[in-house]
């Protein structure tokens, strides 16, 4: 089975109007050709064939609240077992809502803030006042995170403007490929991580095949395999989660990989 920070993001609507400008929501919306948003009928589908030690995370490639079917979704994949992680701007949350989440008793909530130069565009209004009040009221919020031009916390594989370019050589080693770190689209297709915003790596779809299904897919094989081989394209040379295992594990690795002996 998997380990715990196994997980599968859900990006419940392909458009986000928050429209951050580091986040390459340009690249991921010329690659996207589904329905606009995710239902809640689709969602159950979904999650049918998702072991209950995976944990669902509110994320993806935009803000979850956009959709309004969203705290109906968080509340179905609580009743049934889920573990539930939510990052937002609150965006699209009312604060009628905001109990209802409370009820759920995330993981973890991840609560991202507007700056003061507009690189998300979170609107200002008595609404969005009135929901962060209530939220800072009755919610456990793990982390706060102000979206300025800090918030880069990686490059989205390359894909963020005005980043410098990087790629990793040799082997090396990513959380992602180790636990399944799926992301989920609104029309259900599933790709490899959150940082592949461009769906370069389409793994298969939940509503036609199993989750262990997908994590027994070739393209995710061929994504895993690629860590050794060198001439594989895929987007995590260009990642900054991926990291050279000489760094990662030193010595360890090359005794594991028989490269050195134990003593």
């Amino acid at each position: 089975m998997f380990k715990l920070d196994s997980r599968l993001e859900i990006t419940t609507v392909s458009k986000c109007v928050i429209d951050c400008s580091y986040c390459p929501q340009q690249v991921f919306q010329e690659a996207y050709h589904g329905c606009r948003t995710l239902s809640l009928e689709n969602f159950k589908k979904a999650l049918l064939s998702v072991p209950k030690n995976v944990t669902i995370h509110f994320s993806g490639f935009s803000e979850p609240f956009l959709n309004p079917e969203c705290i109906d979704m968080i509340e179905y994949a609580h009743s049934t077992g889920y573990k539930i992680v939510i990052f937002s701007t609150l965006v699209g949350l009312k604060s009628e809502n905001v109990k209802r989440l409370q009820i759920c008793n995330p993981e973890e909530f991840v609560l991202h803030l507007p700056d003061n130069k507009d690189n998300a565009k979170i609107p200002i209004t008595e609404t969005y006042k009135d929901t962060l009040v209530t939220a800072l009221k009755l919610l456990r919020v793990s982390y706060f995170s102000v979206m300025n031009d800090l918030f880069i916390s990686n490059e989205r594989a390359g894909l963020c403007l005005n980043i410098p370019k990087r790629r990793v050589h040799g082997w090396f080693y990513c959380t992602k490929l180790v636990s399944p770190q799926f992301v989920m689209l609104p029309n259900c297709d599933v790709v490899l991580c959150c940082m592949d915003f461009g769906l370069k790596h389409r793994l298969g779809n939940l509503l036609e095949q199993s989750f262990m299904d997908i994590v027994n897919s070739k393209e995710y094989k061929r994504v895993r395999d690629g860590r050794f081989k060198t001439r594989v394209g895929i987007i995590c040379r260009k990642c900054m989660w991926a990291v050279p295992l000489y760094r990662w594990y030193g010595r360890r690795v090359l005794v594991l990989f028989k490269i050195l002996p134990s003593t």
